[in-house]
């Protein structure tokens, strides 16, 4: 296991709709292309089966709304410093959408499966 990723960190949460866009692609690839340039820990996305957001209009993935406004939730840890530098990059991409930040504290994180000792 890395040590170097142990202990204290900062969480981001970015929730998007699924058909946001940014520069003509999908505005959740983007932020995902963003965050490999930047060489982010890793990153999670989670794609939501329903939600609301300011106007409380509920959306949701019934057969019958398959073209919704989904959302869809990037998350991802890493040092506070290099996520507080790339948090204004952000800003001119979302147009619609949340981010939330979170300290958390990582216990481990494995690149591969651990080695036990026979």
């Amino acid at each position: 296991m890395s040590e170097k990723y142990k202990g204290k960190r900062l969480r981001v949460r970015i929730t998007v709709g699924s058909s946001e866009r940014y520069q003509g692609k999908p505005l959740f690839r983007a932020i995902i292309k963003k965050l490999e340039e930047h060489n982010i820990f890793g990153v999670t996305i989670i794609r939501g089966v329903g939600g609301f957001g300011s106007h409380a209009r509920f959306h949701t993935d019934r057969l019958l709304s398959l073209i919704t406004n989904l959302p869809i939730i990037i998350e991802f840890v890493d040092y506070g410093e290099r996520i507080h530098s790339l948090l204004p990059e952000f800003d001119p991409m979302i147009s619609k959408g949340m981010i939330t930040l979170e300290e958390v504290e990582v216990i481990f994180y494995r690149h591969s499966p651990p080695k036990h000792k026979p």
